[in-house]
């Protein structure tokens, strides 16, 4: 697996560590020599970018595009101080231009484990740095205005408009998804887990430096009200609909926004999903209100329409010319996995702003959470046949069997006694 060592030798004469099919120095020197060559043939358009930008490739000497006259030049060396850096792999250019790789993704993936990777200084001209390298760059979304959207989706009982709204907008709002009472056990269970885990010290903070906001991931785990809320009937209404009949639980978690926090960085939902693929969709989410959603309590922002055609925000890190999805308490908002969107900013004194999230995908595309290794034993045991397809743990389509066994519809397990090692000598 490319990136990944091989590991140690176990068996006498299959040492493959003295056979390559290339050498691993002259690879990447040859990455390097395409990258800028990639970047020398792109000039003309990378005069849009009106900026100077340094890319820096593993630990070698940066190298630079100065787009300040409106005509780009590939340069070797500059004293002047860049608008932009960029530290990024040599093959991540190849990947742009080849269209294998989407940009936003590209760009900032290593930084979550390497802080030198992030860009520094004006990040949206490394975006643009990277859309322009791709076979066709994508538009910016519509900005919501009332001439853009004379009319945006609006919680309703009308499943079939919820349906419509989500082809023309990427989104809609379901009304009276939960009852009262319902909303009040729910949020009493997500409140009550998110206080438990910040007493146990295992919560997951986010929503800036700050972490006001909570994350409570993998909530199969923790506690009956969780489960039962996998029975609901607009599951059935909707995912089959919209991902087809064996689609799974790709996560399943709660998002408290509280005042204080900074939204989120706008994304899709399928930007792991590489090469970039734009015209199918791959995922539903649903997100469950215990709370009135508004603008200013961090309602989810979304951008209307955009998960329609080569689409994707020139700026990742504001929220500006989106909308929030608002709805009051009980409401599930039904969105699809190409829509940009993001948390939004909680802007109130007090409160907080609870939500129950649960992503469906479709059966081909590995979950996010591995439920096979993350779900405790003693919850496996009481799960439904239901639970358990929604999880993964039933055979569809030749996929998801054990030992070899794929037959349509065998519920499985972990086993501890698969076939091993026999040995015996052969004959003939």
């Amino acid at each position: 697996m490319a990136g990944v060592a091989p590991g140690p030798t176990l068996t006498p004469g299959l040492d493959f560590s003295g056979q390559s099919y290339r050498d691993l120095a002259k690879n990447a020197d040859a990455t390097i020599t395409r990258a800028h060559e990639i970047i020398k043939e792109k000039l003309p358009v990378l005069g849009q970018l009106k900026a100077l930008l340094s890319l820096t490739f593993g630990d070698r000497t940066p190298v630079f595009v100065d787009a300040r006259s409106g005509e780009a030049k590939f340069l070797e060396d500059c004293s002047d101080e860049p608008d932009t850096k960029v530290t990024i792999k040599p093959e991540y250019i190849v990947q742009f231009y080849e269209g294998k790789l989407e940009p936003r993704y590209g760009i900032f993936k290593d930084a979550f484990f390497h802080v030198a990777s992030m860009p520094q200084g004006n990040i949206p001209v490394a975006i643009k740095f990277g859309d322009l390298l791709t076979p066709f760059p994508p538009c910016p979304p519509k900005k919501v205005t009332p001439v853009a959207f004379p009319r945006l989706p609006q919680p309703t009982e009308d499943i079939e408009q919820v349906k419509r709204d989500i082809q023309e907008f990427g989104y809609g709002l379901v009304k009276n998804a939960l009852t009262p009472s319902q909303v009040s056990i729910l949020k009493t269970a997500v409140q009550e887990q998110a206080a438990g885990e910040r007493a146990a010290g295992v919560a997951r903070a986010d929503g800036g430096p700050n972490g006001p906001n909570q994350r409570i991931w993998t909530l199969i785990n923790k506690g009956d009200e969780f489960l039962d809320l996998l029975n609901h009937p607009l599951i059935d209404d909707i995912v089959p609909w919209f991902l087809g009949d064996h689609a799974l639980i790709h996560s399943y978690s709660a998002n408290i926004a509280r005042p204080g926090n900074e939204p989120m960085q706008l994304h899709t939902d399928q930007i792991a999903i590489q090469p970039p693929i734009r015209d199918m969709a791959f995922g539903l989410n649903i997100m469950w209100y215990l709370e009135d959603v508004t603008n200013r309590n961090g309602g989810t922002r979304v951008f209307p329409s955009s998960h329609l055609g080569q689409v994707a925000p020139d700026d990742l890190f504001t929220v500006d010319g989106t909308v929030a999805a608002e709805g009051p308490s009980g409401t599930a908002l039904v969105f699809e996995s190409r829509l940009w969107h993001a948390t939004g900013p909680n802007r109130e004194e007090k409160g907080e702003r609870p939500v129950i999230l649960i992503f469906f995908m479709r059966s081909f595309i590995r979950q996010q959470e591995n439920n096979f290794l993350s779900l405790r034993k003693d919850v496996e045991a009481r799960l439904s046949d239901r639970h358990k397809r929604l999880l993964g743990f039933c055979t569809t389509g030749a996929l998801g069997g054990i030992e070899g066994e794929v037959r349509e519809g065998i519920y499985v397990s972990r086993k501890d006694d698969c076939v091993g090692r026999i040995r015996a000598p052969h004959e003939g």
